[in-house]
């Protein structure tokens, strides 16, 4: 797909593909049973951070072959390091000072603009295989995106969900979206060995497609300044 001629079909799929598949607010009440409905038997998720990562998806999502795992182009949304890591996560996993600044892990903010484009890895999940990404992915909202083939270049459009966390200034306590904190390094080296593993070109548009908190600078940007 040629960005520049199919602009306008991507901009119609994006205003279109809410009216079929609905938004989930975290934790996605009724996505059972819409998916039931629909028979739907498996969700088309686009992961766009960790779960680009092979290793890291089969914590959560039973990956049993690399048939279900796609390499795809994303539009309508942009990724963004402004997802605060749980403190059980930083401590537990990374052992990571919970004052540090290096806290960020990816997030989408769906904007509905052909523009705004992301590479990620598409996974059908389960059904059944719902409540351990519920459990990894908290507060992520479910929102609908249109993708294509990362590699064929004339496949056509199709929708799946992304993980969109929006500012929610009314919860109080701890809450993940935070525009004051930078990419955590080990995070960072788990997303971009994922997408070096699929390839080259993969691992660039990763960096050039991932935004700071600052909603400005690019990951590429950041990491030739470190």
């Amino acid at each position: 797909m040629n960005f520049e001629s199919d602009r306008v079909k991507i901009a119609t799929a994006l205003a279109k593909c809410g009216e079929y598949y609905p938004s989930f607010t975290y934790p996605w009440k009724g996505l059972e049973a819409w998916m039931e409905n629909s028979s739907l038997p498996q969700l088309p998720l686009v992961g766009y951070g960790s779960l680009i990562s092979q290793a890291s998806a089969e914590r959560t999502i039973n990956v049993d072959s690399q048939s279900r795992r796609k390499s795809v182009r994303a539009f309508g949304a942009k990724r963004i390091f402004n997802y605060r890591m749980p403190p059980s996560l930083l401590q537990e996993r990374y052992h990571t000072p919970l004052s540090s600044p290096f806290v960020a892990a990816l997030n989408c903010e769906a904007s509905g603009e052909a523009e705004d484009q992301f590479n990620g890895i598409l996974t059908h999940v389960d059904i059944d295989r719902l409540d351990p990404l519920r459990e990894r992915e908290k507060h992520y909202s479910l929102k609908p995106i249109v993708f294509t083939d990362w590699e064929k270049t004339d496949a056509e459009l199709q929708t799946g969900y992304i993980f969109e966390l929006l500012p929610n200034p009314s919860v109080k306590g701890y809450y993940p979206y935070d525009d004051s904190i930078l990419p955590h390094v080990e995070y960072v080296e788990l997303c971009r060995k994922g997408a070096a593993a699929i390839s080259e070109s993969f691992l660039d548009f990763f960096d050039t497609t991932c935004i700071l908190a600052d909603k400005t600078t690019t990951l590429s940007q950041y990491l030739k300044r470190r």
